[in-house]
């Protein structure tokens, strides 16, 4: 059965699903958060990101032993944030599914799917323990060109680390580099890199979990 170890990491028998699901938040002014409104909002601004959801926080997640777990970088205690990286259920994460984007990657479970994945969430664990990273989001959104120039390096340099943002974080799951990615940018990315769009939010979370536990 898939849990958390005492770190922080997680542990788990079974791939279930051979998918990597990306939820993104969508942001509301209703809820108060502005911060999140000013990342959705600012980022909506730039051409590259024109035409995407305003978006605000990303999660990647994986489906093991039957559950539906996400991995990310965040603050808010409702979005299970403990300041900085961490795993959280799915039914958890997504107990308000109508604020949720989902987004899902399927692997040919013939062609190394298996391991694809778990390379991933190796990756994911590898970030355990990095707090969030708030200057980022301000020193990264702010100077276009610091987003359009971002440099690239593999994932042994995230290592070094200390803090990231969400969004860097699961880019960096999902490519194994680092790069400056706002949400929005990332579900771009998403879209491009074959990831297809999940109608309903709450329907895929309960037919997926019954299906995943057959």
């Amino acid at each position: 059965m898939s849990e958390q170890n005492s770190n922080g990491t997680i542990r788990y028998d079974k791939i279930t699903r051979p998918v990597v699901v990306q939820a993104n938040y969508i942001a509301s002014r209703k809820d108060k958060h502005w911060v999140d409104d000013f990342i959705s909002d600012y980022t909506g601004c730039m051409p590259w990101n024109w035409g995407t959801p305003p978006i605000s926080h990303t999660e990647v997640g994986f489906w093991l032993d039957g559950d539906l777990w996400f991995f990310s970088s965040t603050s808010r205690k409702e979005l299970g944030g403990k300041n900085g990286t961490r795993w959280i259920k799915g039914n958890e994460l997504l107990r308000n599914p109508k604020r949720w984007k989902l987004q899902e990657n399927k692997f040919d479970i013939c062609n190394g799917a298996d391991y694809e994945i778990r390379i991933e969430i190796y990756r994911a664990n590898d970030l355990i323990g990095l707090e969030y990273d708030f200057y980022g989001v301000g020193a990264d959104f702010i100077n276009p060109l610091r987003v359009m120039f971002a440099h690239y390096t593999v994932i042994e340099v995230i290592k070094k680390l200390k803090k990231i943002y969400c969004s860097k974080a699961v880019h960096a799951v999902e490519t194994g580099k680092l790069a400056v990615y706002s949400p929005r940018r990332q579900y771009k990315w998403a879209k491009n890199n074959e990831f297809e769009d999940i109608k309903d939010t709450a329907a895929y979370v309960a037919k997926e979990t019954i299906k995943s536990r057959v």
